[in-house]
């Protein structure tokens, strides 16, 4: 028997393989430049977001990582996925059962069985127990690329679910930015009310003396309620960003309703830890790790092996199934050596049906060069994502240097004109209209700390998880 196994092995071995009838696997080819500028940037590092030096931070994007249900979603999918794969590999290897059955039949006649006679009556017994096995030879390379198929499925799948933690890691950090920004809003608003009440007081007292016009404690209040508007809108947009970031935390509805209760630094935000400097140039196979750029291929590969699977369709298929078995009249007698039984079986399937089988071919190919188009496309929005996220990285830059020195210029020219109005050099629309810019130069500096900051999130975003010095 050992003997007979031995030789079998090798041809086990043959039909477990067999052949593949899926097209070579190129990469679609793409006019793609080698670097931007000169750069030693070599793998992705994980946690991107630790750059920024935030201990807030830190801790919401690893609460987003656990608790939110995108993330959830995927992590199902991958969970799915490998089972997939395992049926997929499954149809390699033969299919294995096992049988048992017993009967006892009555009758009052004799039907040419052997019959037990029991208070009158004739009854038969029968016994039977059996292992049965099939196995479909996989001459064609069929199951064998199905299999394939169904690892690039999950090789794509675990992509989409990376793909979704840097997306909500992205989203997280750049809704704690602009929290940040809205409370330092809030807080601008805050202040300047509270400054602008105080003054009405006093102004009030001046004209009540008649030492200012009707005109100018008209605008004086307007300005007060133009302050109080400027910290409505600071607050709904607050809230706006908690209960959205709430979200992205995969908190609970009743912690949305409750409120969030999420600390952002406020105007700290101008002074974090530290602000990450992106390299200033990148090579361009580090993209080539971006999730989605993976997902695209694991899937184009995939529809490559899916060809391989409906081009078998058009050969003979083989299968083979063998049963061992025994059957008795007696359930003591069933294990005896004498009723034992085996059988061979072996069964060839030609199709006939060429034309329905051509229809699936030139749909896989068709699937194919979709997922070669999705891929292009991928890619080449992938280098879109980069250009854009590195320009709007600099130039917001720029926009807070700026907004900063013109918040200082206004911060200046805001005491040289409450000093000329308080000496009756100026009017008081010179004030009013200096405190305003002052005041909209501050807001819109909160802004750009924002948008700065989240544009180098969208940097690490767009590079698939950020880079390595």
């Amino acid at each position: 028997m050992l003997k007979k196994f031995s030789l079998l092995a090798p041809l086990f071995a043959l039909l477990l393989t067999g052949c593949s009838l899926a097209p070579d696997y190129q990469r679609p080819e793409m006019d793609i430049p080698q670097t931007w500028e000169a750069s030693q940037s070599q793998a992705l590092q994980n946690k991107w977001w630790e750059r920024f030096g935030d201990p807030t931070l830190n801790a919401l994007v690893d609460e987003a990582l656990v608790g939110n249900k995108n993330v959830a979603q995927a992590m199902a999918r991958v969970e799915q996925a490998q089972a997939s794969l395992g049926v997929a590999r499954d149809a390699l290897f033969p299919t294995a059962a096992a049988t048992a059955d017993g009967s006892r039949t009555g009758t009052r006649r004799d039907a040419g069985t052997i019959y037990k006679k029991q208070n009158g009556e004739r009854f038969a017994n029968s016994f039977s127990g059996a292992l049965a096995a099939s196995w479909n030879l996989d001459f064609w390379g069929k199951y064998w690329n199905a299999a394939e198929a169904a690892r690039m499925g999950l090789v794509a799948t675990e992509a989409a679910r990376d793909n979704v933690l840097l997306s909500v890691a992205a989203g997280t950090v750049e809704s704690y930015f602009w929290l940040s920004a809205y409370t330092w809003q809030e807080e601008l608003a805050q202040s300047v009310l509270k400054n602008r009440e105080e003054s009405l007081k006093v102004y009030q007292d001046r004209f009540d003396n008649g030492q200012i016009s009707d005109l100018d404690i008209l605008s004086i209040k307007a300005n007060v309620e133009t302050a109080r508007n400027a910290l409505a809108s600071a607050r709904i947009a607050k809230n706006a960003a908690e209960t959205s970031l709430a979200v992205l935390l995969g908190r609970s509805p009743a912690e949305l309703l409750a409120g969030a209760r999420i600390k952002a630094p406020g105007a700290l935000m101008a002074s974090l830890a530290s602000t990450p400097v992106l390299p200033s140039g990148i090579p361009s196979d580090i993209l080539n790790m971006r999730p989605d750029i993976r997902q695209a291929e694991a899937s184009l590969k995939a529809a490559n092996y899916n060809i391989g699977v409906a081009r078998a369709a058009f050969l003979p298929s083989f299968s083979l199934t063998g049963l061992l078995g025994s059957a008795s009249i007696e359930l003591n007698e069933l294990l005896r050596s004498s009723n034992h039984y085996a059988a061979l079986s072996g069964n060839i399937s030609l199709p006939l049906n060429f034309w329905t089988i051509k229809r699936g071919v030139t749909m896989v190919e068709a699937q194919k060069e979709e997922a070669i188009a999705t891929y292009e496309l991928t890619v080449l929005g992938a280098f879109k994502d980069v250009r854009d996220a590195l320009v709007s990285q600099t130039e917001y830059a720029n926009s807070v240097k700026a907004l900063t020195r013109q918040v200082e210029y206004l911060d200046a020219a805001m005491g040289h004109a409450r000093t000329r109005y308080d000496n009756g050099f100026a009017s008081y629309l010179e004030l009013l209209t200096t405190e305003s810019n002052l005041f909209s130069a501050q807001q819109a500096l909160a802004a750009a700390h924002a948008q700065h900051l989240a544009s180098i999130a969208k940097v690490c975003l767009a590079l698939g998880g950020g880079w390595q010095d």
